[in-house]
């Protein structure tokens, strides 16, 4: 493989990673301790793999598929999920929002709006926030009622 080609291949291995990683609302320094990085520098390892400026070994790309739980093939490219076909004219989006706020609410609407505006590390920002909310005792199903 020419170096030019190799560089290619790193720089869209490397983006894969990432759209993975934030797609599961995972932190550069989890996705380094779950692939068996636990040095200071597990986050910057992680970093320079997204970036395309490291060539992991086999060993760490099996761990990174395992980590990001996704077959090694999507995680190289050779083969592609299905994707669901994004919502391209006006008319398509005005439909899905009413449809999403009949059955939640306009409140609902507001915040899909706002997160689609964000890029995806505050997404998963939010995601983060919200996953440590939800596990407030509030949100917890309270054991008088489990046998109602």
């Amino acid at each position: 493989m020419a170096e030019q080609d190799k560089n290619a291949f790193l720089l869209e291995f490397g983006n894969r990673i990432k759209t993975y990683r934030m797609q599961k609302g995972m932190t550069l320094e989890e996705l380094a301790n779950k692939i068996g990085y636990t040095t200071e520098n597990a986050r910057s390892s992680i970093q320079k793999i997204e970036a395309g400026k490291t060539d992991p070994p086999a060993s760490k790309i099996y761990r990174l598929a395992a980590a990001l739980e996704i077959p090694i093939s999507f995680l190289i490219g050779a083969d592609k999920p299905d994707k669901i076909s994004p919502i391209t004219n006006s008319t398509e989006k005005t439909g899905l929002m009413e449809k999403i706020e009949l059955q939640y609410g306009k409140n609902t609407c507001e915040v899909i709006s706002m997160y689609t505006k964000l890029d995806v590390e505050d997404q998963a920002e939010i995601r983060g926030e919200m996953k440590q909310m939800l596990k407030h005792e509030k949100y917890s199903i309270k054991e008088d009622y489990k046998h109602a």
